[in-house]
């Protein structure tokens, strides 16, 4: 996954994956300096055990592996304790919300699991949004599943990103659209290509092949949080430049939110995890 390692720091090389990129975003590029480390690198929000949860379990698995292969720790961190953390600072370098349903992120997180989520990014944390992670962490999701559908709009509370996160890109692949598999992954998914801005991530690979999955690109309001984009979706008319990768300061935190899925990979009807 040439994006995680953007969030959690080792020297690199020229060879690294989608997640090692993500890791580096966060804590080479905005390195930190305070954290209080007690219980493990990564907190990886996991709600899959509750009934309508929105955690994708293939994406929880594919985080995790890859986590586990660069040798950052990590732990599930389930609603109920989110909620009732007092001081996630004190346990965790990174918080990670990946793929799956924000609806369902939104049903088990509570006002003070906000509060918490806010309170650990401003104070030097760093937040990583996947898809439906990156739903979940913009003020307005605004959601249309082909270009002939109805587009709803969700105003969600977390609110770590004061703008839009704008979904489906149906130039690349509507929400329950066939991918033309009879097995495996019927629907809604396909690769794509993500442009990487090398004067920022001047290690990575100008072009980046991921796979969409239903997430976002990316409106701001304004430019009060200084917003980077730090990819862009390529492919055709509509879709051309729009941001599909951001990254902002958030107090002393750092966040990074992305609609392509870096961890996980689509092929031959099924997924794949990315190394």
């Amino acid at each position: 996954m040439e994006t995680l390692r953007l969030f959690i720091s080792k020297a690199g090389s020229r060879h690294m994956t989608y997640l090692k990129l993500l890791l580096t975003v966060l804590l080479v590029v905005f390195p930190a300096t305070a954290w209080t480390l007690n219980g493990a690198d990564v907190a990886i929000y996991n709600d899959t055990a509750y009934q309508s949860g929105g955690a994708w379990a293939p994406g929880l698995t594919a985080i995790k592996a890859a986590l586990t292969y660069y040798g950052y720790t990590y732990e599930d961190i389930t609603p109920d304790q989110l909620n009732a953390a007092v001081n996630l600072s004190s346990f965790y370098k990174m918080i990670i919300f990946g793929g799956g349903w924000a609806g369902g992120y939104n049903t088990y997180v509570t006002t003070s699991g906000f509060n918490n989520i806010r309170n650990f990014v401003n104070g030097g944390g760093g937040f990583m949004g996947i898809c439906a992670g990156a739903y979940f962490a913009s003020d307005v999701t605004l959601w249309r599943e082909q270009f002939q559908s109805y587009t709803y709009l969700y105003d969600y509370p977390l609110n770590l990103f004061r703008g839009y996160g704008i979904g489906t890109v149906f130039e690349i692949i509507g929400w329950n659209v066939p991918t033309g598999c009879t097995t495996g992954v019927t629907q809604s998914a396909a690769m794509t290509t993500v442009k990487i801005d090398t004067s920022i991530l001047p290690d990575v690979s100008p072009t980046l092949n991921m796979l969409y999955f239903g997430g976002p690109f990316f409106i701001p309001y304004d430019n009060s949080q200084g917003i980077t984009v730090v990819g862009r979706y390529t492919g055709g008319p509509g879709i051309n430049n729009q941001s599909a990768m951001i990254m902002f300061n958030y107090g002393n935190g750092k966040v990074f939110l992305t609609g392509p899925h870096p961890e996980v990979s689509f092929y031959n009807c099924n997924l794949w995890y990315d190394s």
